[in-house]
């Protein structure tokens, strides 16, 4: 079975590979403005289904994946940052609080019209970081400018206090989440096609 992947990031598409699911991708050419939700969590599923959905005529007889993730602290999406400025907000707005990094997973099986809309939900919690270390953080991150600036692979894993769920997620690709769905669909590793 081929594996879709609805987007073109190099860093969903190495952590498909790291952890073994056969995979192509796809550019989405869904336009994320259209989504007017309230609640985050239809949300991050509507723009999940979008990505997934724009690309089912490029592809035959595929398992569609569209993945859209959100950060959530006080009831404020955090989008990505425009400058630096809006990075360090963004990381500031974080300290000493516990944040939810959502993902909205839409799975479509082309050849059963089977489609999973669904999300992901981690809870990270950071210590309170000093001023020292947010500037070393900006000055230091190569990434600062993807997602929202919070990029907890690297230097920010060290104010980490806690996570509750997927890591995965947390990088954009809740891999054991998809790989649950794909496999309840019927189809395991070694049926995957590049």
């Amino acid at each position: 079975m081929k594996i879709v992947l609805a987007t073109t990031s190099k860093f969903k598409n190495e952590i498909m590979d790291t952890v073994g699911i056969k995979h192509s991708m796809i550019e989405s050419d869904f336009n994320e403005d259209l989504v007017s939700e309230k609640n985050v969590y239809e949300y991050v599923k509507k723009l999940a289904l979008g990505k997934a959905s724009s690309v089912k005529e490029k592809v035959n007889n595929s398992i569609i994946i569209g993945l859209d993730t959100i950060n959530y602290v006080d009831g404020i999406i955090q989008e990505k940052p425009k400058d630096l400025n809006d990075a360090r907000k963004n990381i500031e707005m974080c300290r000493n609080k516990t944040t939810k990094v959502i993902t909205g997973i839409c799975i479509i099986d082309q050849k059963t019209n089977e489609i999973i809309n669904t999300y992901a939900e981690t809870k990270v919690t950071l210590r309170d970081i000093d001023d020292i270390d947010i500037d070393y953080y900006m000055e230091n991150e190569p990434n600062i400018m993807y997602a929202s600036g919070f990029i907890l692979e690297t230097i920010l894993s060290n104010f980490i206090d806690k996570i509750e769920g997927s890591y995965y997620n947390i990088l954009g690709v809740p891999v054991e989440i998809i790989y649950k769905y794909i496999n309840d669909m019927g189809y395991n590793l070694k049926d995957m096609e590049e």
